[in-house]
């Protein structure tokens, strides 16, 4: 069990975006979006989570090659070291790493230089804070490290049997949108998207996410999918296209379970953009009655707030 979280904050308004991260939270259990958002608790990383921003780094800088490079995965391979290295030392001066390096390119993309980020921004205080719980995950040089490495290098190589990244170039990696829609303002950041053309002409768009958990079961769609969902409104509404398709990249899982998909509908981009409105407004009740709902359930068990939730205490807020 995960230590108690810090004492309670002083609350904070409702955010001014709702990102479908935030809404799952709320979803799941408004209590923990209390926690989470309204507290500003912060909850530890654990070794998936950093395995699966370790490998998102990877696929992400994968793309920045040629089509010729992207068909070796030692390509995508030769960030994953130098991911985690960047993950657990944020910040390095450049004459320390070698240009054009994997290493290197990540930092540029990132920012992270010394230096380069106000040393008094949230950004920087941030940047060192998920470093301090990327190590306390495992020693430098230890075992257990080389066994996360591995498994990690395994869940990008094992991407390779899923798709062939050298057949095509995203139109957009890591996109962030942001729109309103029926009066809460919505936003995300879409891990791929694609557009290719049919033989016959249409232009279709594809909205990509990269999964390194396992494959959802099948009476779990809709909640797979929800994240995605509002990304092809935020599509409709910034862009003014209609996603095709949604896909999710189980990216340790083997074909045909690996890809699954779902096509997008006008009945699909209604439904979402209702729920997300039904969703803010059930937020926004909460908070003018400083009520939260502890939602019971199976994920109590790996919530980390569990030791403090009314719903496991005698004591009440």
């Amino acid at each position: 069990m995960s230590s108690m979280p810090a004492p309670p904050q002083t609350p904070r308004p409702l955010p001014v975006r709702l990102s479908p991260s935030r809404a799952k939270d709320f979803l799941q259990c408004p209590q923990l979006f209390y926690y989470k958002t309204i507290l500003g608790l912060p909850t530890p990383s654990s070794i998936p989570m950093a395995k699966g921003t370790l490998a998102h780094t990877a696929f992400e800088r994968l793309f920045d090659h040629t089509k010729e490079e992207r068909r070796d995965p030692a390509t995508a391979l030769a960030y994953v070291e130098p991911g985690w290295e960047v993950m657990v030392n944020p910040f390095a001066q450049r004459d320390d790493v070698a240009p054009d390096s994997p290493e290197a390119r990540i930092r540029n993309k990132e920012h992270l230089w010394v230096g380069e980020l106000d040393e008094e921004s949230w950004e920087f205080a941030q940047a060192h804070s998920r470093a301090e719980e990327y190590r306390a995950l495992m020693a430098k040089g230890s075992p257990e490290e080389a066994k996360f490495l591995k498994d990690t290098a395994d869940i990008v190589e094992n991407y390779f049997s899923i798709e062939r990244p050298w057949n095509f170039d995203p139109e957009a990696r890591e996109l962030h949108l942001e729109a309103e829609s029926l009066g809460v303002t919505l936003h995300g950041f879409i891990d791929r998207l694609d557009r290719y053309t049919t033989s016959t002409g249409e232009e279709r768009w594809v909205i990509s996410d990269y999964k390194t958990g396992k494959v959802h079961q099948p009476r779990f769609a809709d909640d797979a999918f929800f994240q995605l969902k509002v990304y092809a409104v935020l599509l409709k509404l910034v862009e003014g296209v209609t996603a095709h398709k949604l896909r999710l990249l189980y990216v340790s899982a083997q074909q045909p379970d690996a890809v699954q998909e779902l096509l997008v509908d006008d009945a699909i981009l209604e439904s979402t953009q209702r729920k997300m409105v039904q969703i803010w407004n059930e937020m926004k009740a909460s908070k003018a009655e400083d009520m939260w709902e502890a939602k019971k359930g199976p994920l109590c068990n790996w919530c980390h707030f569990k030791p403090q939730c009314p719903a496991f205490t005698s004591s009440k807020r």
